[in-house]
């Protein structure tokens, strides 16, 4: 009677002989394995899928920071550069200027010549 319950307990056969309730466990297991591998297999393909996610999406926050910081280079570049450009136009003008507003020019010889027009 044990010996009855505990077969019942494995899932086992009475009918059936040893060998092919073996048989039968072994089959479960396979089974039971099995599922346990694609569901194994499922949970470490969205894994896989959060990390890459993840990684991406840090690679894109760091090209977006890239991106902001050479633009601020750039707009510092282009400030100075058209700083430099203003001040020197400026120099230019005055120096017309002062040029423009003289009648007269020396010349190598000492003598002046006049350059109003």
């Amino acid at each position: 009677m044990i010996t009855n319950r505990i077969g019942v307990q494995f899932g086992w056969n009475a009918k059936n002989s040893a060998y092919q309730n073996i048989k039968a466990q072994r089959a479960r297991l396979a089974n039971f394995a099995s599922s346990r591998q694609s569901t194994v297999a499922a949970l470490g393909s969205a894994l896989t899928g959060a990390v890459t996610s993840q990684i991406s999406g840090m690679a894109n926050i760091a090209a977006q920071k890239a991106v902001t910081r050479l633009s601020a280079q750039i707009k510092a570049a282009t400030a100075a550069r058209d700083q430099q450009l203003a001040d020197a136009q400026s120099t230019l003008m005055a120096t017309q200027s002062a040029y423009n507003s003289s009648s007269l020019a020396n010349v190598s010889n000492g003598g002046s010549v006049n350059i109003a027009t």
